[in-house]
């Protein structure tokens, strides 16, 4: 059996990239394990996310599919974020499922089965520590610039 080494990443060996779904945004890339992705997340006020599923099955209605996998996210910074999640993509985006509230030193688990969008209600700008499973077997995830039509 082989097994990864154990390993340290510099912040300068990080991947940061402006998030083309969430205008503003900035996601950085930590680790792009064999069973978890790890990064940060950095959110000005009032912006939301798009609607991610982690649901089982894409119903081609979320704008991203990850697949069947478990995420969380840790709250380094910021006032107050709202996690929307749901069955309902468009109750989802529009704010009008349920939600949940994180303030700093929260961690929230994002269980799958569910839609998600995040909005940073606070008056500062937050940031996370995010991780995402990744799906077991051949599942391929659907990103945001894959066309729904």
């Amino acid at each position: 059996m082989s097994h990864q080494k154990p390993y340290v990443v510099k912040a300068s060996d990080w991947k940061a990239q402006h998030d083309d779904l969430s205008q503003g945004c900035t996601i950085a890339t930590i680790v792009n394990g064999e069973r978890m992705n790890l990064g940060l997340y950095f959110m000005p006020p009032g912006i939301q996310t798009n609607v991610f599923s982690i649901e089982d099955v894409d119903d081609q209605t979320a704008r991203e599919w990850y697949g069947p996998v478990d995420e969380f996210y840790y709250v380094l910074a910021g006032d107050e974020l709202t996690m929307y999640w749901g069955e309902d993509n468009d109750a989802v985006e529009n704010g009008q499922s349920e939600s949940l509230i994180l303030q700093p030193g929260d961690m929230g688990y994002w269980a799958r089965g569910w839609k998600y969008a995040v909005k940073n209600t606070g008056n500062a700008p937050a940031t996370w520590l995010w991780g995402l499973t990744l799906p077991i077997g051949d599942e391929k995830r659907r990103d945001g610039t894959t066309s729904l039509d």
